[in-house]
């Protein structure tokens, strides 16, 4: 596996080293999109490709009584999120392996999905958005947030296990499996669109 591939899959010391930089990196990020995105004071919130659980712990800051639930496809990230998570862990949290393409969630179960920075990496991102509608409650809201980065470098060439979308394809992917209500903001290169399930 190469440096790269580990964006997308973190695995192994490489993997688990990035996890923490990783972090790093987006709190910025994260924290800009987390002042615009209403976290329900109960029910249950998805955060897919939660990395390392950094955000999931920030948002449980932000909720008394929500449970969250994070997924991601890499096994370093499922234990590194546990264990930022370690207190409310069989809780309030609850960490899984798993892919946005096949979510282990039922039917109209779900009141709020994030993904930070980690869409690029999807590879099938229409079903994976679709699977996304499935899960949400009716009036349950999706949140997608990312850096779209230099738009002058070839990030693709750089990460090639990525595949860049602009807030306004996402927009518009979101519409095209049934979400309303879509909202577009942006700072600089950062972007969150939001979308609702009606």
């Amino acid at each position: 596996m190469s440096f790269t591939d580990n964006f997308g899959n973190p695995r192994g010391i490489l993997g688990r080293m990035m996890l923490v930089s990783m972090d790093r990196e987006h709190l910025p990020m994260a924290q800009w999109a987390l002042e615009q995105i209403k976290i329900p004071a109960n029910g249950k919130v998805a955060d897919l490709g939660c990395g390392g659980g950094y955000n999931i712990r920030r948002m449980l800051e932000m909720s008394a009584k929500a449970k969250f639930i994070g997924v991601d496809i890499s096994d370093e990230s499922v234990k590194k999120a546990q264990k930022v998570n370690k207190e409310e862990l069989g809780r309030r949290v609850k960490i899984i392996k798993g892919s946005a393409e096949k979510l282990p969630f039922k039917d109209n179960s779900v009141d709020l999905v994030t993904a930070f920075e980690t869409v690029f990496f999807w590879k099938k991102i229409e079903k994976s958005f679709g699977e996304i509608y499935r899960s949400l409650v009716n009036g349950g809201c999706v949140a997608i947030i990312n850096n779209y980065g230099d738009p002058n470098v070839d990030w693709e060439k750089k990460v090639p296990c990525m595949t860049r979308y602009t807030s306004e394809q996402i927009a518009e992917m979101l519409k095209t499996v049934g979400f309303t209500d879509i909202s577009v903001n942006k700072k600089e290169n950062l972007f969150l669109v939001m979308g609702y399930k009606k």
